[in-house]
């Protein structure tokens, strides 16, 4: 695949996700705003959770694209922007993290790596900020889920910091990486330069002054 490209994901490219990524609002609403979110537009409330994540923290994601079409993507943001980390046991997670939401590669192509390039461009993403790992609430649950298996966590480097029989908190430090620090400046690389770069991003754990 030559022609694949990573891309980081914004607000605009919202309506390049899957229509069933697009319009789902698991990880974007709690569980009280969910039925309201489901009756609305989903792709509309996605895409007002994606600016305000880009305008005030930096890219919510990573975009795998081939010959024009999407084959995998990531998204990711600060705590206090992903809303249902309130339901599970484990959390809060770690101050010095970014939470990790929901990742997707496109049937034909999974086992092929596309997974482990996204999650490495979004740790070269996040290596150049104020954010020390990535965190995960996953699943041990199969089938169709909105949330990450634990098993594909811990394949692409996450490991259990909150063990849980069904939903355990995983993280991935990216200072103590090692093994990974080649793949993560070649995700860099390919990164760079493909969409012109948001206002620098603030830390995680950032509060604007007289912020309520």
């Amino acid at each position: 695949m030559a022609s694949r490209r990573f891309r980081p994901l914004t607000a605009a490219n919202v309506s390049a996700l899957p229509d069933v990524c697009r319009n789902c609002t698991f990880w974007e609403t709690n569980q009280t705003d969910a039925a309201t979110a489901d009756q609305a537009d989903g792709q509309q409330v996605k895409v007002g959770w994606a600016e305000a994540v880009t305008e005030l923290w930096g890219y919510c994601g990573v975009l795998a694209v081939n010959d024009g079409e999407t084959i995998g993507y990531l998204t990711m943001a600060p705590a206090k922007y992903v809303p249902r980390l309130g339901a599970f046991a484990v959390t809060p997670v770690s101050p010095d993290a970014a939470v990790l939401m929901a990742a997707w590669v496109s049937e034909p192509l999974r086992g092929k790596g596309i997974g482990r390039q996204l999650v490495q461009s979004a740790a070269s993403m996040l290596s150049r900020r104020d954010i020390r790992a990535i965190e995960a609430v996953g699943t041990y649950r199969t089938g169709q889920s909105c949330m990450l298996p634990a098993p594909w966590l811990e394949a692409v480097g996450f490991t259990t910091v909150r063990p849980h029989p069904i939903t355990p908190r995983l993280r991935m430090d990216l200072q103590t990486t090692q093994r990974w620090r080649p793949d993560i400046g070649a995700a860099w690389h390919r990164l760079t330069g493909l969409v012109a770069q948001p206002n620098p991003p603030t830390p995680a754990t950032y509060t604007r002054r007289g912020s309520r």
